[in-house]
């Protein structure tokens, strides 16, 4: 069909299901961008007492002719309820989005909305290009390792821990060892289970701060940091528990022996690790794609959601090494519609 007959004649395709794509894609966007401005501007701390759309602008020194539609976007994704003239929290975001709320995931829509900007609105420049290159001091301290921190605290970090202080002779463990610790929180509920243990948190050194930002937090006196890399570094010894969670520390399988080394005799590796790259679903695997760590000389070198977990060779090094499996199951992971972690609980033969 020629340009001039297109002007009086109509596509042979309905267009309605392009165009719903785009709306449906928009819409998203603007949900996102509501829910992090809202969160950012304390909304919901500030609608835990009714407000009208007047007060509330006035409480946050935003406009109100733009409060009151973002409001109604937050009110169709569940997030307020509007009663006689006033907007007020849900417990939904009163848990998990209110600056008060110890489960608030600030640092997790703050990663999102960098995601957002530095690479689906790149993505045209990005397919031609090649990925966003970030360093690793920003990547980890800044950006990934809080998000993680956020995500674990709704539920993940509890089951794994719960796993832990099952095991009967949990109570009696006196030192342990966070290999690739970032954050610091499995090894401070640790800690705070039992009275009687002492945890390091054994990281990079540029990562330590926020672990030792989450210490003082959560006031774990008995819990240290411990700086270097754990491929090269020694990370101590007489360990009655050594745990591993989203790193390269627990699927290396190099790392088995030390780690064994490392326990006493009776101790336990407890290891949570993603079960590799076919979990993901084709939006994370495009994402993956958009992002390196600056230096990497493989793409995704080390990233523990792309490597395989717990393969035959894995499960021969671990018996090698005079390591006994007891648990192994699926942990949920809430950040995202159903994933989940495999976890072992793996004791040192006496």
């Amino acid at each position: 069909m020629d340009k001039v007959t297109s002007l009086t004649r109509e596509p042979a395709l309905n267009p309605e299901p392009l165009f719903e794509q785009i709306d449906r894609g928009m819409q998203g966007l603007i949900r996102i961008a509501a829910l992090i401005t809202a969160s950012n501007r304390s909304f919901f701390d500030h609608l835990s007492t009714p407000r009208t759309p007047d007060e509330l602008a006035h409480l946050t020194g935003c406009r109100e002719e733009i409060v009151t539609p973002v409001c109604m976007v937050l009110e169709e994704m569940g997030c307020v309820t509007w009663y006689e003239g006033r907007y007020s929290s849900t417990p939904l975001s009163l848990v998990f989005l209110a600056r008060s709320s110890p489960y608030r995931q600030g640092a997790y829509l703050d990663k999102t909305w960098r995601h957002i900007r530095d690479l689906w609105m790149h993505l045209p420049d990005i397919i031609e290009r090649g990925p966003v290159s970030y360093p690793a001091e920003v990547f980890f301290a800044t950006l990934s390792l809080p998000a993680m921190a956020e995500n674990a605290l709704c539920g993940r970090l509890q089951r794994i821990t719960r796993e832990i202080f099952m095991f009967p002779g949990f109570q009696s463990f006196r030192r342990m060892v966070d290999l690739g610790g970032g954050h610091g929180l499995y090894a401070i509920a640790c800690t705070v289970v039992n009275p009687d243990l002492h945890a390091w948190v054994f990281d990079m050194p540029h990562v330590l701060p926020l672990a030792s930002r989450f210490i003082r937090e959560y006031e774990a006196t008995r819990v240290h940091t411990l700086g270097g890399n754990f491929f090269v570094d020694d990370f101590g010894r007489d360990y009655d528990l050594v745990f591993s969670s989203s790193n390269p520390s627990g699927k290396r399988i190099d790392m088995v022996p030390r780690i064994a080394k490392s326990l006493n005799p009776g101790g336990i590796f407890v290891n949570v690790q993603s079960t590799g790259r076919e979990d993901m679903d084709l939006y994370q695997s495009l994402e993956l794609e958009l992002w390196k760590i600056e230096g990497e000389e493989e793409r995704k070198t080390g990233n523990t959601r792309v490597e395989p977990f717990m393969t035959d060779e894995y499960r021969v090094a671990l018996m090698d090494a005079g390591l006994s499996i007891l648990v192994e199951k699926d942990i949920k992971d809430d950040y995202h519609r159903d994933a989940f972690v495999r976890m072992i609980i793996a004791q040192k033969r006496m």
